[in-house]
C-alpha cells in the first residue's frame, strides 16, 4: 500500500486506506519535530531576551504575588504596587496628579484598601507547593525524555541512511528536539522547589513548552501506530521503533496532562475561613477540560442541599476588587469611551475565545465528511477495506470529543469575562451614583436635600424633567437589567468567529460536493439574511420599548410600595392597582408585538433550509444535469443544516449585540451625567465654616430657587442656630455648606474634605471633619448599633454616653433586642422620633469636630427635645465642637446659642447674637423666647443646675412609669440571643430541592389548563414528525433504486399493511407517474421513467418544508400568547395580594426584595419561561424520535439506547441537584446588590458629608462577589453537564456507526444516512433537553417565588357584617374599651387593656414618650391591627364589623411621614378629581401654603417676569406644577402642609393627626392649629403632638406610656396635680407658666360656653 508514495515527485500524505511511507517519514518524522524545535527554541529565546532586557536595563521587576494584586498584566508601565498584601495603599506616581485631586481621593477604586472596615484582610493567599507525587512526576518525565534521547541517538548513529525509514535529516532533527526537551526538563527539575530565581524569572513558561511538544509528538505517532496495527508495516525494527515512540510519547503526554501544578506554584485565595477556595489553580489540564474539578461540589450537592457556605470562593483574579483595580489602571492608559475600554480590557480573553471557536468550527465539519465516506462504503463495499470504515467511525467519535472540549473552553472564557465585566459595569454605575450631582428633580435625593421652591415654572421647561436625569427606578434597572445583558453577551461573542469560520468551511465543502448549485444555495441564504437582520433589529427595538414600559412599571411599583402606608390610610389600593395595571397592559402589548416578530423570525428560520435545498437540488439536477445519489443528498443536507446554523447564529448574535449596545449606551449615558461639584466649589480653610457673598441654586441651567448673597461666618466650637419660616431655605443652606448645591458666585468655606479613612486624628481624638444629620433620618437596613457606629471603632464608654445623651437608653429597653434590633428598611421598626435620635446619635458618636444638624428636634416630644438639647446639643459630648443647628423650636434652641442666622425666602434676613436679634424684634413677642434669650446671661452654674434638674425629671418620669408598667424584670440576655431576637428581616426564603409539583400545576392552570397543554404538545409532535418525514422523503428520492429492496426487507419483519401505513411513498409515486400503474408492489421501481418524478419529489419536498415552517411558527406564537396570558394573571394576582397585605408584611420584607419579585421574577415569567418550556419540549420530542428512528433502522441500537437513557438521567440528575440551588442563590444574592444600591441613592448626601464613599464602594464590591460566586459555579456546572452530554452523544454516534457497519448487509445507504445524520444531531438535542429543562426548573423557581406571595396574610377586606348608613360617622364619638393589641402572635402586647371615650366634636391630644404606643392607637382605628381583646366603636358601631374601605374613607389621618407622589400639585391633593380648583386653593390657603394676595397677583395678566425670576416664586400658585418622586422638591414642612391640605379637602368627621406639624415653624404651626380649630370645630380630632403648646387648649389630654393609659383629663385639671406625668412633661418643656396660663384660659372659656 505504501509503495506509490513518490508519484511524480510529489509526496502524498495518504493513499487509499493508510498514510504513505513518504508521508510518515517526511511529514511526521521530519517536519513535525523541525517546526516544534524552531518554534519553541525561538519562543524561549525571545522570552529570555525580553525578560533580561526589562530586568537588567529597564530595572523593572515583575512584582511578587502580594504586589501583583491589582497590578496590570503588562509590566511596561510604572506600576501601582501594594506595599503589602494586608491591604496597604497604592503608590503610583503616574496615577495621581501632583496637586491633591480630592474627588479622586474619594471615589477612586485604586484607593480602596484590601481590608474591610474592621481591618480584616480581604483574603489570604495560600501557596500550594509540589508534593511528593508531583516531584516524582518530574523525575519520571526526566527519565522518559532521557530514554527518548537515547533511542534517537541510537537511530542516528546506527540506522540513519541505512534504512530509508530513517533519513539523516529526520534523525538529526529528532535527536536535537529531544536534546532540547531534555534541557528544558533539567531546568524544571533543578527549580522543582522554586529556589533558583533566574529559571523562574527569565525563560518564561517552560512547562508549557514541554507539554505542547509532547502533545504534538504523540498526535504524530497515532497514524503510524495504526499502520503497524493493521499490518501494513512489516519490518521488525521499524515496528518496534513506532510502537516504542507511541507508548513513550503517550506516557509523557499523560504525565503532564494530569499534573496539578504547572510551571509555578499554584496560589489559592481564601476570603473567609468557612469558604473553600476555588480549586481551579490546582487543577490538572485533564480535569480542567473534562470539568471533573467540580465533581466534588456536584457530589456534595447530591448528598445534601447546598447552603451558601458550601459555594466555593472565586479565583483571586475574579474577585471584583482586583478586577476593578486592574481595569482602572488600564483605563488610565487607554483613551476612548467606556465601551471601547471594556472591549480593549478583555481583548486577550476574547481572542482566546475566538481561537477556541475557530478550532471548534473547523472540527465540527469533519463528522459530516466522514459521514459521506461511511455512506459511500455502505453503498458499495468494494470502495474501501473494512478497517477504513471502522477508522472513520472511531474518527467521528474522537472529533465529537474534540468539539466538546473546544466549545466548552470558548464558553468558559466567555463566562469568566462575563463575571468580571458585570463587576466592572455594576461598580462603575454605583461609583457614578455616588459621584452624581443630587438635585431635587434628579431622583429621590437624600430625602431632604431638596429645596422647597418651584423647580420648574411652566415657562422654562423644555422637556420633561425625568428624561434629563435618571430616576431611582431607572438607575436600579441599569444595574439589574442592563449590566446583566451586556455581560451576558460576552459569553457568546465567540459565536461570531465560529459562525464566520463555519460558513467558509461549509461553503467550500458544498462547492466541492455540488459545484455551482452550492453557490446558488449559499447566495439564497445570504439573500434571506437581511430579512433576518431586519427582524432581529425589530425585536431589538421592541425590546427597548418594552424596557421603557418596564422601567415605568417598576418605578410606579416602587413608589406605591414606598408609600403603602398612605395608600392604606386613604384606601387608595384600587386606584393604584388600576394605574399599575394600565402600564402593565402597555408592557404586555409590546411583548405581544415582540412575540409576533419572534414567530416571523422562526418562520424564516424554518423555511430557509427548505427553499435553499430545493433550489440547489433543482439546479444540480436540471442545470448541471447530475444524478442525485444518496451520499450526495445526505451530505448536502447535513452541510446546508450546518451552514444554516452559523448564519442564523450571526443574525441572532447581531440582534443580541444590538440589544447589548442599547444597554451599553444607556450605561454610557448615565456615566456621562453631571457630577457633584462639591470638591471644586468648596474652599478648604482649616478654621472657617461659612459663606462669602455666596449665591446658590439647585440647577445652574434652570435656577429657580436661589440662596442669595450669603455672608455668614459660623462660630467654630460653638452652637449656631439657623431659624426661619417653612420653605425659607434653611435646609438648602446646609446643602450649600455641604457642596450639594451649585455655587453661582462667591465662596464656601469648610474645614476639611478628606475621605474619612484618611482623616488625621488630633490630640483630643477628634478629626477636623463634618458629620451631618438629615431632616428625614436616613438609616441603613442593619442593627441600631451599627447605624450609630457607622463603622467607627467601637468605644464602649463613648457609645453609652451618646446613647444616654440622645435619650435612647429607655428605647433600647423597650426594643426586643436592645441595640441589636434590626431596624429594617428605612428604619421601619422605629418610630419617627427614634429614627431621628439614632441618626443624631450617629453624628454625635462620629469623631467629627463639626456637626450639621437639620431640624433634629422636630420628631421628638417636648421633654425628649429638652433632654437632647441639654445633654446632646449643649452637653459634654459637644464640648469644643461646632454645631450648626436648623430648628423651628426657637425658644428652646436659643438658650445656649452663640450665633443665630435668620433666613427668609432664600436670603439672610439678619444674623447675630440672640440678644441683638431679640432687641431688633425679629424673634417675635413670645414670652418663652424672651425668657430663653434673657436667661443666657445667667452664670453657667444655673445651667448645670438646670440640666441636672431635667436629668432627675427624666429618670423620675422613667421610674414613675417603670413602677406602673413592668411587673417583673427578665434576666439580661446574651449578645447572641439579642441578635437573634433583633432579627426583623426574615432571611429571604429559598425553597430547597425540586420545584414542587404544586407550582407546576398552578402555572399550568393559569397557562390555560390541560386542554392548552395537550393542544400545544400535539402541535409540537406533529411538527417533529413532519421534520422527520422530510428526511425520509429525500432518502426515498435519492435511492429510488434501492427503495423497494428495503421495503421488501422490512415487510419480512412487519406485516405488509403496517409497512404501507408507515411508508406509503412508493404507492404515491406510482399514482403520480405517467406510465400505467404497475400492480405488483414488489417490482423494482427502476423501470419507472424518472423525468416526472424529480419535479414531483422536489415539489413535495418543498411543500413538506413549508408545512413544517407554518406549524413551527404558529406553535411559537400560540405558546407565547398562552405564556403571556399566564404571566398577566400571575402579575395581577400577586399585585392584588401584595397591595392588600397586612402592614406587618411590609415591615418584615425589604422593599428591595418585593421589587426583585416584581422586576426580575416577573421578567423571567414574561420573557424566559415560555421559550424555555417550548425549547425543552421540542428537544424531548427530538431526542425520543431520534432514538426510536435509530432503533427502528438498526434494532440492536435499542439496548444501547437504554444505557444511554440511564446515563442521561444520571448526568441530568446530578446537574440539577447542584445547579438548581446555585440558581436560587444567584437570584437571592442579587437582591442585596439592589437594596444596598437603592439605600445608597437615598443617602448620598449623608455618605458624602461623612466622606465615607470608599466604604460603600467596597461593600458594593463584596455584594457583587457574593452574587458572582453562585453565578460562576452555575455556569461551570453547566459546562460540566455539556461536556458529559457531549461524551454520551459521541457514544451515540459511535454506537450508531458500529451498528450500521454490523448490519451493513441488510441496510441501504439512505437508511444508514438517516440513522447517522440523526445520531449526529442527537447530542445537540439531548444537551438542550437537559439544559433547557434545568432552565425551566430554574425559571419555575421564579414562579415559585411569586407563588409564595399568594400566601401573604391579607387584610380583612370585604368581610363586613354591618353596613352603616351613608352619613356614618355623623357624631364622631369614639369609644375604646379594654383594648389590647400586638403586632404578631409571637410578639408582646404593644397596647395593654386601654379604655377611654372621646365625646363628639372633642379635641384630644395624645402625649407620651417616643415609643409609648401613641401611633399604634391611631393605626388601630384604621384596623391595621385587629384587637386581641376589647373593641373600638365609632358612633356605637364596632369598627371590626364595617367594611375596611368604608371605614378608612370615613376617617382621615395626617401621618407622621408626609408622603407625596410623582405628579402635579393637583394630582397629589386630589388624585381622583373629586374637587374643584376653587376648593383646592381654599384648602391651600387654609394651611398657609398660598395667600390671597399671591393668588390675586398670579391671576393678574401683567405679571412682571423679571421680578418673578429674581424672587423665588411660590410653587403652589399653579396646580399643574410638578412634584417629583416622594415630594423631594419640597421641603419637609411643605410636604406636611400638602398632606394637611389633602385631608382638609375630605372634611372628615373624625380626624387623626400624627405629629403632623413637627417640621413646621412655630408661627405656621400656631396658624394651622387655629385653622384646625376653626375648620374642624364640628369634627372629633385626635392629635399626637410633641409640641405641648399646640394641644394645651384641647378638651382632653391622654397621657400614654409603654402601651397603657396613664392619665386622661382636661389639661388644666392635669396641671393642677403637680404629681401628674403631664405636669412633669410641661415642666421639662421649660414653658410651664405659659402652658398653665393657656390651659386655664381654655378651661374658663369652655366653662363659660357650656
Amino acid at each position: 500500500m505504501n509503495q506509490s508514495s513518490h508519484s511524480a515527485g510529489i509526496c502524498k500524505f495518504w493513499y487509499y486506506d493508510d498514510i504513505t511511507k513518504c508521508g510518515r517519514v517526511e511529514y511526521l518524522n521530519f517536519y513535525t519535530p523541525l517546526v516544534l524545535l524552531c518554534f519553541f527554541g525561538s519562543f524561549t529565546g525571545y522570552k529570555t531576551a525580553i525578560h533580561v532586557y526589562r530586568r537588567k536595563y529597564l530595572r523593572e521587576h515583575k512584582p511578587n504575588f502580594a504586589d501583583e494584586l491589582g497590578a496590570t498584566s503588562n509590566a511596561d508601565e510604572n506600576k501601582p504596587l501594594l506595599s503589602d498584601a494586608s491591604g496597604a495603599v497604592y503608590t503610583d506616581p503616574d496615577a495621581v496628579p501632583k496637586e491633591h485631586n480630592l474627588k479622586e481621593e474619594h471615589f477612586s477604586i485604586e484607593k480602596l484598601r484590601l481590608a474591610d472596615s474592621d481591618g480584616k484582610p480581604h483574603g489570604l493567599v495560600e501557596v500550594v507547593k509540589r508534593n511528593f507525587l508531583e516531584k516524582t512526576r518530574v523525575v519520571v518525565e526526566f527519565l522518559l525524555v532521557l530514554a527518548q534521547l537515547a533511542i534517537h541517538m541510537f537511530v542516528l548513529i546506527n540506522l540513519s541512511n541505512k534504512n530509508d525509514e530513517f533519513p539523516t535529516k529526520a534523525s538529526i532533527t529528532s535527536a536535537l528536539l529531544w536534546l532540547w526537551l531534555l534541557f528544558v526538563v533539567i531546568l524544571r527539575l533543578l527549580n522543582i522547589n522554586e529556589q533558583i530565581r533566574w529559571i523562574k524569572n527569565y525563560p518564561g513558561n517552560l512547562w508549557t513548552v514541554s507539554f505542547v511538544s509532547y502533545m504534538f509528538l504523540f498526535a504524530s505517532r497515532v497514524l503510524p501506530f495504526r499502520s503497524v496495527y493493521i499490518g501494513h508495516i512489516t519490518e521488525d525494527i521499524v515496528r518496534k521503533f513506532i510502537v516504542s515512540q507511541f507508548y513513550i510519547d503517550l506516557a509523557l503526554f499523560i504525565l503532564l496532562f494530569t499534573a496539578r501544578i504547572g510551571n509555578d506554584y499554584a496560589v489559592l485565595y481564601r476570603t473567609s475561613p468557612e469558604t473553600l477556595p476555588s480549586p481551579e489553580p490546582v487543577t490538572s489540564i485533564m480535569s480542567f477540560i473534562s470539568w471533573s474539578w467540580i465533581d466534588k461540589f456536584v457530589w456534595e450537592a447530591h448528598q445534601h442541599s447546598v447552603k451558601l457556605k458550601d459555594i466555593w470562593g472565586l479565583m483571586l483574579q475574579d474577585y471584583s476588587i482586583f478586577v476593578l483595580k486592574k481595569f482602572k489602571v488600564f483605563s488610565k492608559k487607554t483613551n476612548g469611551n467606556f465601551s471601547y475600554k471594556l472591549i480593549r480590557f478583555f481583548s486577550k480573553y476574547l481572542l482566546l475565545q475566538g481561537f477556541w471557536a475557530c478550532i471548534d468550527s473547523v472540527i465540527n465539519f469533519i463528522p459530516t465528511l466522514l459521514l459521506k465516506r461511511i455512506l459511500e462504503y455502505v453503498d458499495d463495499q468494494s470502495t474501501a477495506p473494512a478497517n477504513l470504515a471502522w477508522f472513520y467511525v472511531c474518527a467521528m467519535f474522537v472529533c465529537r470529543i474534540l468539539v466538546a472540549i473546544c466549545q466548552a473552553q470558548a464558553l468558559f472564557f466567555g463566562r469568566r469575562v462575563c463575571i468580571r465585566m458585570k463587576a466592572i459595569i455594576i461598580s462603575e454605575i454605583y461609583t457614578k451614583a455616588l459621584r452624581r450631582k443630587t438635585s431635587p428633580n434628579n431622583s429621590k435625593s437624600s430625602t431632604d436635600d431638596v429645596d422647597p421652591q418651584a423647580l420648574n415654572q411652566q415657562k422654562d421647561v423644555d422637556a420633561d424633567e425625568e428624561s434629563s436625569t435618571a430616576n431611582l427606578g431607572a438607575i436600579i434597572n441599569l444595574m439589574a437589567v442592563d449590566a446583566f445583558k451586556v455581560s451576558e453577551i460576552c459569553a457568546y461573542l465567540h459565536s461570531f468567529v465560529e459562525a464566520l469560520v463555519m460558513t467558509i468551511v461549509a461553503l467550500t465543502l458544498l462547492y466541492k460536493l455540488l459545484g455551482w448549485s452550492a453557490i446558488v444555495g449559499a447566495l439564497l441564504i445570504v439573500a434571506i439574511l437581511p430579512l433576518n437582520f431586519r427582524l432581529a433589529t425589530l425585536i431589538g427595538k421592541l425590546q427597548k420599548e418594552t424596557l421603557s414600559f418596564t422601567d415605568k412599571r417598576i418605578q410606579k411599583l416602587n413608589e406605591t410600595f414606598q408609600a403603602i402606608r398612605i395608600i392604606k390610610f386613604f384606601s387608595w389600593e384600587e386606584n393604584f392597582e388600576k394605574e399599575i395595571q394600565s402600564i402593565r397592559d402597555q408592557e404586555l402589548k409590546m411583548l405581544v408585538k415582540r412575540s409576533v416578530a419572534w414567530a416571523l423570525t422562526a418562520f424564516v428560520w424554518f423555511i430557509t433550509p427548505t427553499i435553499v435545498t430545493s433550489v440547489s437540488f433543482a439546479f444540480y439536477i436540471y442545470v448541471q444535469g447530475e444524478v442525485l445519489t444518496t451520499p450526495v443528498a445526505f451530505t448536502a443536507l447535513s452541510l446546508f443544516t450546518l451552514l444554516r446554523n452559523p448564519l442564523d447564529m450571526l443574525s441572532d448574535m447581531l440582534s443580541y449585540v444590538i440589544q447589548s449596545k442599547v444597554s451599553l449606551d444607556r450605561v454610557q449615558e448615565f456615566l456621562e451625567e453631571e457630577e457633584t461639584e462639591k470638591y471644586e466649589q468648596i474652599t478648604v480653610h482649616r478654621n472657617k465654616i461659612g459663606f462669602e457673598n455666596a449665591t446658590f441654586s439647585w440647577d445652574r441651567k434652570n435656577p429657580d430657587f436661589k440662596l442669595k448673597n450669603l455672608n455668614i461666618d459660623f462660630k467654630l466650637g460653638k452652637l449656631n442656630v439657623v431659624i426661619g419660616s417653612t420653605g425659607s431655605g434653611k435646609t438648602s443652606l446646609l446643602m450649600g455648606l455641604l457642596g450639594e448645591m451649585d455655587l453661582l458666585e462667591g465662596q464656601v468655606y469648610a474645614p476639611c474634605l478628606d475621605p474619612r479613612e484618611d482623616m488625621v486624628i488630633e490630640n483630643d481624638g477628634m478629626t477636623n471633619s463634618i458629620a451631618y444629620c438629615s431632616q428625614a433620618a436616613w438609616l441603613l437596613n442593619d442593627t441600631v448599633k451599627n447605624n450609630i457606629l457607622f463603622s467607627s471603632p467601637f468605644n464602649e464608654g463613648r457609645y453609652n454616653a451618646v446613647i444616654e445623651a440622645c435619650g435612647l437608653k429607655r428605647d433600647f429597653e423597650i426594643l426586643s433586642a436592645g441595640d441589636q434590633t434590626e431596624i429594617g428598611e428605612k428604619g421601619i421598626t422605629l418610630s419617627g422620633g427614634q429614627k431621628q435620635r439614632v441618626s443624631l446619635a450617629r453624628a454625635l458618636y462620629s469623631s467629627s469636630r463639626h456637626l450639621l444638624l437639620d431640624d433634629c428636634l422636630s420628631a421628638v416630644d417636648s421633654h425628649t427635645a429638652l433632654w437632647i438639647y441639654e445633654n446632646c446639643i449643649s452637653g459634654p459630648l459637644m464640648e469644643g465642637r461646632t454645631c450648626i443647628l436648623v430648628s423651628h423650636n426657637v425658644a428652646l434652641t436659643l438658650k445656649n446659642a452663640e450665633w443665630v442666622v435668620f433666613m427668609e425666602n432664600g436670603r439672610v434676613k439678619d444674623q447675630g447674637e440672640p440678644l441683638e436679634l431679640y432687641n431688633k424684634g425679629l424673634l417675635g413677642e413670645d414670652e418663652l423666647v424672651k425668657t430663653s434669650v434673657l436667661s443666657r446671661g445667667n452664670s453657667s452654674a444655673s445651667l448645670i443646675g438646670k440640666s441636672s434638674k431635667s436629668g432627675i425629671n427624666l429618670s423620675k418620669l422613667g421610674a414613675k412609669i417603670e413602677k406602673s408598667s413592668t411587673p417583673s424584670k427578665s434576666p439580661p440576655q446574651t449578645e447572641e440571643e439579642r441578635i437573634k431576637m433583633g432579627k426583623l428581616i426574615e432571611e429571604e426564603t429559598k425553597s430547597e430541592g425540586v420545584v414542587s409539583i404544586e407550582v407546576y400545576k398552578w402555572f399550568a392552570k393559569l397557562f390555560g389548563g390541560w386542554k392548552m397543554v395537550i393542544f400545544l404538545a400535539s402541535i409540537f409532535i406533529v411538527a417533529q414528525c413532519v421534520y422527520i418525514f422530510q428526511s425520509w422523503w429525500v432518502r426515498a428520492w435519492a435511492s429510488q433504486n434501492t427503495y423497494d429492496a428495503a421495503r421488501r426487507f422490512i415487510s419480512k419483519i412487519i406485516p405488509e399493511n403496517t409497512v404501507n401505513g408507515l411508508l406509503p411513498l412508493a404507492g404515491l409515486e406510482n399514482q403520480f407517474s405517467v406510465t400505467p400503474v404497475i400492480e405488483e408492489s414488489f417490482k423494482p421501481a427502476t423501470k419507472e421513467p424518472k423525468t416526472h418524478s424529480t419535479v414531483y419529489y422536489l415539489l413535495f419536498y418543498f411543500f413538506i418544508g413549508v408545512a413544517q415552517a407554518v406549524i413551527a411558527s404558529s406553535k411559537t406564537i400560540i405558546n407565547f400568547m398562552a405564556g403571556l396570558n399566564a404571566s398577566r394573571k400571575i402579575f395581577n394576582l400577586i399585585l392584588k395580594k401584595v397591595l392588600y397585605a397586612k402592614l406587618r408584611f411590609f415591615d418584615s420584607t425589604p422593599i428591595g426584595r418585593i421589587m426583585n419579585r416584581f422586576s426580575r421574577d416577573i421578567e423571567a415569567v414574561d420573557q424566559e419561561l415560555t421559550p424555555f418550556v417550548e425549547g425543552a419540549f421540542v428537544s424531548l420530542v427530538q431526542c425520543l424520535s431520534t432514538v426510536i428512528l435509530i432503533a427502528y433502522i438498526t434494532p440492536g441500537f435499542f439496548f444501547v439506547a437504554i444505557f444511554i437513557g440511564i446515563f442521561y438521567y444520571l448526568v441530568g440528575y446530578f446537574y440539577m441537584a447542584g445547579s438548581r440551588e446555585l440558581k436560587r442563590y444567584e437570584s437571592i444574592s442579587r437582591s442585596p446588590i439592589h437594596q444596598h444600591f437603592s439605600e445608597t441613592l437615598v443617602g448620598i448626601t449623608t455618605i458624602r458629608a461623612f466622606g465615607d464613599e470608599r466604604r460603600f464602594m467596597q461593600e458594593n464590591l463584596t455584594k457583587i462577589d457574593e452574587n458572582n460566586k453562585p453565578f460562576f459555579y452555575l455556569w461551570v456546572a453547566n459546562r460540566w453537564l455539556a461536556f458529559r452530554i457531549d461524551m454520551i452523544g459521541a457514544c451515540v454516534i459511535f454506537a450508531a456507526g458500529i451498528f450500521v457497519l454490523l448490519n451493513i448487509k441488510s441496510l441501504d445507504s439512505g437508511l444508514a444516512g438517516i440513522s447517522l445524520t440523526y445520531a449526529i444531531s442527537f447530542t445537540e438535542g439531548a444537551l438542550w433537553l437537559v439544559r433547557l429543562y434545568s432552565n425551566v426548573e430554574m425559571t419555575m423557581n421564579s414562579v415559585e417565588r411569586l407563588k409564595e406571595y399568594m400566601e401573604v396574610e391579607q387584610e380583612p377586606h370585604y368581610q363586613s357584617t354591618h353596613n352603616p348608613p351613608p352619613e356614618w360617622p355623623s357624631q364622631g364619638r369614639i369609644e375604646v374599651n379594654d383594648l389590647s393589641l400586638r403586632y404578631a402572635p409571637s410578639l408582646p402586647k404593644v397596647i395593654k387593656n386601654v379604655t377611654f371615650t372621646v365625646d363628639p366634636n372633642c379635641k384630644v391630644g395624645i402625649v407620651g414618650r417616643t415609643g409609648a404606643g401613641k401611633s399604634t392607637i391611631i393605626t388601630a382605628l384604621f384596623r391595621f391591627l385587629d384587637p386581641e381583646s376589647g373593641y373600638i366603636k365609632i358612633d356605637n358601631v364596632d369598627i371590626t364589623s364595617v367594611e375596611l374601605k368604608r371605614l378608612r374613607q370615613s376617617i382621615t389621618i395626617i401621618p407622621q411621614d408626609p408622603t407625596l407622589f410623582t405628579g402635579t400639585v393637583k394630582s397629589n391633593l386630589d388624585p381622583y378629581d373629586e374637587y374643584s380648583d376653587k376648593q383646592i386653593f381654599e384648602a391651600l390657603k387654609r394651611v398657609n401654603l398660598v395667600t390671597q394676595e399671591e393668588l390675586d397677583h398670579a391671576a393678574s395678566p401683567n405679571l412682571d417676569n423679571a421680578s418673578a425670576v429674581s424672587e423665588n416664586v411660590n410653587k403652589f400658585l399653579f396646580l399643574e406644577n410638578e412634584i417629583s418622586e416622594g415630594g423631594s422638591n419640597l421641603s419637609q414642612g411643605q410636604r406636611q402642609l400638602v398632606c394637611l391640605a389633602r385631608s382638609l379637602l375630605r372634611s372628615p368627621k373624625v380626624m387623626l393627626l400624627d405629629e403632623a406639624t413637627a417640621s413646621i415653624d412655630y408661627q405656621s404651626d400656631a396658624r394651622i392649629q387655629q385653622t384646625i380649630r376653626s375648620e374642624f370645630s364640628d369634627s372629633t380630632i385626635l392629635t399626637i403632638a410633641h409640641r405641648l403648646r399646640s394641644i394645651i387648649d384641647y378638651d382632653k389630654i391622654l397621657v400614654m406610656d409603654a402601651g397603657e393609659v396613664k392619665e386622661y383629663d382636661h389639661p388644666y385639671s392635669l396641671l393642677l396635680n403637680k404629681n401628674s406625668i403631664f405636669y412633669s412633661m410641661c415642666e421639662d418643656s421649660g414653658e410651664l407658666e405659659v402652658l398653665i396660663q393657656l390651659a386655664k384660659e381654655s378651661f374658663v372659656k369652655k366653662l363659660n360656653s357650656k
